[in-house]
């Protein structure tokens, strides 16, 4: 719940409370009835404010809106209630005024149920669900016109009271001009002014309003209710209050009795007027101490009726003292055993609750499933719980043409049972009421209009007179019915059929748990066939790889010419570090990626190899372990090999000794590849992008293919580098 919605929700408590409280101090004054009357409008409005602006949906949030058709009614009754306070009683009591005064309003509200007139649509904004105002509609105009009309005329009658009143009366004019001029002002900056400057803040009308109220009524409880003195009203509170009293002199002996204590008693005052308090009190509960000790106390303890029966009372007595002398004691109390019960209800229901959340728990960590285990668990689990003595699971067949009961519990018998079958177009009614229907919870299932149908065939076999059935619902679909059959006409509570309801929602989670397994254990299946297929894919290609740089390593035995030989070194070169590739896949867990580190220290030593070079050239390797795709690792891998190849072949002609060095790591998400040799060095005429050479047009064509940039560093020795970000290829 947002923030503004609890503002709203607590202004209506706040209005709910001082109307109560304002009429109850003066149920027969009139503005008492109109300020409680104007405080239980408003709070109906801020409910109502509360509920659109935490609603869901916008279809929610515009029935709430329409909900505060009412609204218009609150002026006419300020104006009514400023009337009769500034004492204007002449048009309160003038039909046609009081017409006048109510009529546009009413027209306001009946209009207003049409929202269409005044062009309201709700939008989402921070604080919830509130309305936009189309601000050109007549309606609009008509009806702001009308209220701030109402409120003027409310504000320039209070201000006229209050300059012309003196003490109690002007002090009471104050506040109600505060109220309103709070109202007013503050309702037009917010709700009008704002808005219309395009500033968007959340309604604050109604909420003004509760403080405004809160600010009259206590101007009204202050200074226009009139103190009660006690001596006048006092045998009216006696014999009207709800709760008993009973006025006992020095000898303790009971001398009044009011009516609610009589009618509690079981006496007439002829019958227990004069009597010992030990007629109706416990005999160890000793009134002269209070007596005595000049002090109150209270306490709980039970009185005895005229019939005997003990009665649970919560007791309050007081010493009764005139001009230092005492007379007797009072004592005021209330039955409590009505309350005592509900308590005690309220502990064992809050106990039995607890105990069913901690069951759904507990079940909801078990393993859902195995079906058939889980079945017989929750049949058993909710017949005892909910004390039921049959209580059945029952699933739809593929083309819901039947439900199978997959597992029965009897409470009596302590036994389960299964495999009966219900053929659906027998029972027509009932499965239409359990389509449509949350649950049936039934307490005499025989005569009733969904069920009767099982009447002959099932409940009278069996014994069955209560049922409550809740459907199983599974991703919009019914898959089948919790039964809970009572051999007793029984009616079930709210905290009984919510237990129910989360069974069958676990029951549902069961199944779908089940069919994912089904399918999980099909996919496993299917993906472990294809990775082996792929696995035996790239080892082929591999051995393929390696026959093709076999065959050429046998044909080039047979040639003579030098240029001719190293073309065919390089081709083998290149099947072999594809090959490579080929053979970290199938030795990977993951078939899209290698670990290209790993590779790079494969590659480069058999290059090394292959060109047999002196012991004099070093090879020094800089290498992260990182996982490439693929789709980069095969374009990389030729790159490295001709850029190595070249290095090899030409950069140390003539010399025994040179150091050739490659670096791969990773910086953020751009990875960066380095080859260098200190060799002879690139020639300085020669563009490495435009080149006859073959291996040289190969690593420019595959840097772009990669999407990288390499660049070329002469200054102290060959230093290759290319930058790349790896492609996603999903």
């Amino acid at each position: 719940m947002n923030i503004y919605a609890m503002i709203s929700l607590l202004s209506s408590i706040l209005c709910l409370f001082l109307g109560n409280f304002i009429f109850y101090k003066n149920p027969k004054n009139r503005i008492n009835q109109l300020v409680a009357l104007l405080s239980f409008l408003l709070a109906y409005l801020l409910f109502v404010e509360f509920g659109y602006r935490q609603a869901e949906t916008y279809y929610i949030a515009n029935l709430w809106f329409i909900a505060s058709f009412i609204w218009a009614l609150t002026s006419s009754l300020i104006l009514h209630t400023v009337l009769i306070i500034t004492g204007r009683t002449n048009l309160t009591e003038n039909k046609i005024f009081i017409s006048l005064l109510y009529i546009p309003s009413i027209i306001l509200t009946i209009l207003d149920l049409n929202n269409k007139l005044m062009h309201t649509s709700m939008v989402k904004e921070y604080w919830g669900w509130t309305y936009a105002i189309q601000v050109n509609s007549t309606f609009y105009y008509l009806s702001n016109f009308w209220i701030t009309l109402l409120f003027a005329v409310s504000i320039i009658l209070s201000y006229d009271y209050y300059r012309k009143s003196e003490d109690r009366e002007k002090k009471l004019a104050k506040y109600i001009f505060l109220a309103l001029a709070f109202i007013m002002i503050s309702g037009l900056t917010t709700d009008c002014l704002l808005p219309a400057l395009s500033i968007r803040i959340p309604e604050l009308y109604y909420t003004i309003g509760a403080l405004g109220m809160a600010i009259l009524c206590y101007g009204i409880i202050k200074y226009r209710i009139p103190p009660l003195a006690p001596s006048v009203v006092a045998d009216e509170i006696v014999s009207t209050m709800s709760n008993f009293l009973v006025l006992i002199d020095e000898k303790m002996r009971i001398k009044n009795v009011n009516s609610e204590g009589l009618s509690l008693l079981g006496y007439d005052e002829s019958e227990i007027y004069g009597k010992s308090t030990k007629t109706i009190f416990p005999e160890d509960l000793d009134l002269s101490k209070t007596y005595k000790e000049n002090y109150p106390s209270n306490f709980e303890t039970v009185i005895k009726t005229k019939e005997g029966k003990s009665i649970l009372v919560l007791m309050s007595i007081t010493p009764i003292i005139h001009k230092s002398q005492k007379l007797g004691v009072l004592c005021i109390g209330s039955d409590i055993t009505r309350l005592k019960q509900e308590e005690l209800n309220r502990r064992l229901l809050a106990e039995q609750t607890i105990k069913r959340q901690e069951i759904l728990l507990d079940l909801s960590r078990k393993d859902l499933a195995n079906l058939s285990e889980v079945m017989k668990m929750f049949t058993e689990i909710s017949s005892k719980t909910l004390n039921v003595d049959r209580v059945s699971i029952w699933l739809f067949n593929q083309d819901k043409t039947k439900i199978i009961c997959k597992d029965l519990y009897n409470l009596k018998t302590d036994c389960h049972e299964q495999d009966s079958i219900v053929e659906a177009v027998q029972y027509p009614r009932y499965f239409n009421a359990i389509k449509r229907s949350h649950n049936l919870a039934i307490n005499d299932a025989r005569i009733h209009n969904d069920t009767s149908e099982f009447n002959e065939s099932y409940f009278k076999p069996k014994g069955i007179f209560s049922v409550m059935d809740i459907p199983i619902w599974l991703d919009g679909e019914l898959k089948g019915i919790v039964c809970h059959e009572s051999l007793k006409i029984r009616e079930w509570k709210f905290e009984d059929q919510d237990f129910a309801s989360s069974i069958a929602y676990l029951i549902s989670l069961g199944l779908e748990a089940s069919e994912r397994r089904k399918v999980e254990k099909k996919l496993r299946a299917s993906l472990d066939e294809k990775e082996l297929l792929m696995k035996e894919i790239h080892h082929r290609v591999k051995n393929n790889l390696t026959v093709i740089s076999s065959l050429l390593n046998l044909q080039s035995r047979y040639i003579n010419d030098k240029e001719t030989l190293d073309i065919f070194r390089e081709s083998q070169n290149r099947a072999i570090s594809m090959a490579l590739i080929h053979e970290k896949l199938y030795q990977s867990a993951d078939l899209r990626k290698i670990t290209f580190g790993d590779y790079l220290r494969s590659l480069t030593e058999q290059l090394f190899y292959s060109y047999n070079i002196s012991p004099g050239i070093n090879l020094s390797m800089e290498i992260e372990d990182l996982d490439v795709d693929i789709n980069t690792s095969v374009p990389l891998a030729l790159i490295v090999n001709e850029i190595v190849s070249n290095s090899l072949k030409h950069a140390f002609e003539g010399q025994k000794a040179g150091n050739i060095s490659v670096k791969f790591y990773k910086k953020s998400d751009e990875y960066e590849l380095i080859i260098e040799d200190d060799g002879i060095g690139f020639p300085d005429n020669l563009n490495f992008r435009n080149v006859d050479s073959l291996g040289m047009q190969i690593v420019n064509s595959l840097t772009r293919q990669i999407n990288g940039k390499i660049t070329l560093d002469k200054s102290n020795s060959t230093r290759f580098t290319i930058n790349f970000k790896e492609k996603s290829y999903l």
